[in-house]
């Protein structure tokens, strides 16, 4: 049988007056602007080293594109050589292998979503299968009149409860408010 090991309490500094919780304010705001800083020189860092690598990678990137150009246009010459009168999709060539793929059917739109909507609905019965119609729970209705919904089996509503915020004010409000 496995004993539950007993937590530690947090000490946590709990200012005694108005002026504890006012200089602790104060020095939480500062705090977080250091926090805000260095989240910031690091993002920026980042930035460089990705920068970095990206200008190193174009050429790369361009002889790539070059070589699977060139492979594509053999390849498709040559396919029905490759593929043994495309009995298969996948050629193995030793160092690699090439293969062909059909892509799914996609559905476009030209023009607006509306105008092709009311087109299919002009369209008549036959078209009717193209269209489908959702039906979604109003919530925003369910809270302006939460007594009605409550009597709904499955439905609860709620309290948004309550938050606890800071917002110390930057070191220009500080000297102003000295």
């Amino acid at each position: 049988m496995v004993k539950a090991r007993a937590m530690a309490a947090v000490a946590v500094r709990v200012p005694q007056s108005r002026e504890e919780a006012t200089a602790m304010l104060a020095e939480y705001g500062k705090v977080m602007r250091d926090i805000e800083h260095l989240e910031t020189d690091l993002n920026q860092a980042l930035a460089d080293t990705k920068q970095k690598y990206v200008d190193m990678t174009q050429p790369l990137q361009a002889a790539a594109k070059d070589l699977f150009k060139g492979l594509q246009t053999y390849c498709d010459a040559n396919r029905a050589t490759l593929t043994g009168g495309d009995k298969s999709k996948t050629v193995d060539l030793g160092t690699g292998k090439v293969s062909w793929r059909h892509n799914p059917a996609k559905v476009s739109f030209r023009g607006k979503v509306d105008d092709v909507i009311a087109r299919i609905k002009d369209a008549g019965a036959e078209f009717a299968g193209f269209l489908r119609e959702t039906v979604e729970i109003d919530k925003v209705a369910m809270l302006r009149n939460p007594n009605l919904a409550k009597k709904i089996d499955g439905v609860k509503i709620a309290s948004a409860g309550e938050t606890f915020t800071v917002e110390p004010f930057a070191d220009e409000q500080l000297a102003e408010a000295s």
